[in-house]
């Protein structure tokens, strides 16, 4: 049995034919992310896809619109600076395109981590961004996604941290309602996510939640989240 063999009730599908050369392991894997479009998302801007609007939460692999329904099944923090878009901001780095990433890590002792996520002494935003991210079953997608909360949206992460911590059991033994709402600010307009709870998640979801916590919640630092090379509009709003 290999790293990606599910056990029993999991939803991954069992490998077919033509894979037997590549001993495959969760590095190899992409694992999509749950995406907020906003007004200025190439899905939206480029006009590709007839349904894609800001406000739709979809599979940033798949470009599937994704259910509301939501289960949690664990979570990690993770940090990263992005250059301001606007050469005239705070912390413009130029050896970087504008809006580019500059670095990421899930190393909390990181020393930029430590400097670069903390506020300054007069109120100043901080350089880079913390993110709160879940591991998170979708029922009737084939596949997890990871639901990430920062900026606007972070306060939305921890609050499905404390309904998820405080009920007590496991993780995914409740279940979500994740959707977006427009926020109206002087810097512009854009959604941010919202969730509300549902109650006991369901025996089916809870069996495929937790294969796919035995397979992946012990080496979450070796993920590979499919992530933006710049952020999207509402990322880059002020806290």
């Amino acid at each position: 049995m290999n790293d990606l063999t599910p056990a029993a009730g999991g939803a991954l599908a069992l490998p077919g034919r033509g894979f037997e050369g590549l001993k495959a392991d969760r590095a190899d894997l992409i694992i999509p992310r749950c995406k907020l479009l906003q007004a200025l998302s190439p899905e939206v801007v480029e006009s590709k896809f007839e349904w894609a609007k800001a406000g739709l939460l979809i599979n940033s692999l798949t470009l599937d619109v994704l259910p509301s329904r939501v289960v949690p099944i664990f979570t990690w923090k993770s940090y990263c600076r992005f250059n301001p878009r606007n050469r005239s901001e705070e912390g413009f780095d130029a050896t970087y395109e504008p809006g580019a990433m500059i670095w990421r890590s899930i190393d909390p002792d990181d020393v930029r981590v430590i400097e670069e996520t903390k506020f300054g002494p007069n109120g100043e935003k901080p350089l880079a961004m913390t993110c709160l991210n879940f591991f998170s079953l979708f029922p009737g997608v084939p596949m997890p996604n990871v639901c990430s909360f920062t900026k606007t949206s972070y306060k939305t992460g921890r609050q499905l941290l404390s309904l998820a911590r405080f009920c007590g059991g496991d993780m995914w033994s409740r279940a979500y309602q994740l959707t977006s709402a427009v926020q109206t600010r002087p810097e512009g307009t854009y959604y941010v996510q919202q969730i509300a709870a549902l109650g006991a998640s369901f025996g089916e979801e809870q069996q495929i939640a937790e294969s796919w916590w035995r397979q992946f919640s012990d080496r979450a630092a070796e993920l590979k989240v499919h992530e933006e090379e710049k952020p999207e509009d509402g990322e880059t709003a002020p806290f």
